[in-house]
C-alpha cells in the first residue's frame, strides 16, 4: 500500500439526509478537487424529515424517534467517510481535517421549542444533518472546523489577491477543468474545505 504524498481537506455541503463532499488537496492559492461525491446517510423517504416527522406523531415519542434517527445516520455517515478516506489513502492522499458547515443562529435546546414552530423546526432539521456529518467526521479520527455557510463566499475571497472576482474565476476554471457536476453545492465544498486549507 502507497504511503501518502499528500494532505487533503474535506469539505461538506449536506441536505437532509444527503450531503456534497469534496477532497480539496494542493496549494493552498491555487488547491486541486481530488475527489467529489454525493453522500448518503439519513433514512429514506419521509422520515428523513426528523422533525417534522416528530411534530406530526405522539410528543412522547418524539424524542426517541430522533435520538434512534441520529444514531443510525451517524453510523452510516462514517461509513461512507470511511469509505472515502480509505480510497484517497490508496492513491496516496491523507486527509487530516474536515469543513462542516453550521449555521449563524442555532436551534432552541428544548425540543418543544423547536416543534412550536415551523420555521424552528427547518432550522433544527438542517443543524440535526450538519452535526451528524460533524460527529461522524470526528468519530473517523478527523479535526472538524465549523463554518457558518452564509459566510463562506467573504472568506474565501480573503485568501485570493484577487479578491470575489478573483475567487469566481478560480472556480469557474476550476470547474471547467473538472466538468460536471460543479453546483452550488460543489462549490460551496470546496470553499469550506478551501478556508480550512491552511489549518490542517
Amino acid at each position: 500500500m502507497p504511503k501518502s504524498k499528500a494532505i487533503a481537506v474535506l469539505g461538506f455541503r449536506p441536505h437532509t439526509g444527503w450531503t456534497a463532499v469534496v477532497a480539496l488537496g494542493g496549494a493552498p492559492s491555487s488547491p486541486n478537487v481530488l475527489d467529489r461525491r454525493r453522500l448518503e446517510f439519513g433514512p429514506a423517504g419521509e422520515e428523513r424529515f426528523v422533525y417534522h416527522r416528530a411534530a406530526e406523531g405522539p410528543a412522547a415519542k418524539a424524542a426517541a424517534s430522533i435520538a434512534k434517527i441520529r444514531s443510525a445516520a451517524r453510523a452510516q455517515a462514517r461509513r461512507g467517510i470511511e469509505a472515502l478516506l480509505a480510497e484517497l489513502k490508496d492513491t496516496g492522499v491523507a486527509v487530516r481535517a474536515a469543513a462542516v458547515p453550521t449555521s449563524r443562529k442555532p436551534p432552541p435546546e428544548k425540543l418543544d421549542d423547536i416543534l412550536s414552530a415551523h420555521s424552528r423546526i427547518h432550522a433544527a432539521e438542517g443543524e440535526f444533518y450538519r452535526d451528524i456529518l460533524a460527529a461522524a467526521c470526528e468519530a473517523a479520527g478527523l479535526k472538524v472546523h465549523r463554518v457558518i455557510e452564509r459566510e463562506l463566499p467573504l472568506l474565501a475571497a480573503e485568501l485570493l489577491p484577487g479578491g470575489k472576482r478573483g475567487l469566481e474565476l478560480q472556480l469557474r476554471d476550476m470547474g471547467t477543468a473538472l466538468g460536471p457536476p460543479w453546483s452550488e453545492d460543489q462549490k460551496l465544498a470546496t470553499l469550506a474545505a478551501w478556508i480550512h486549507f491552511g489549518k490542517k
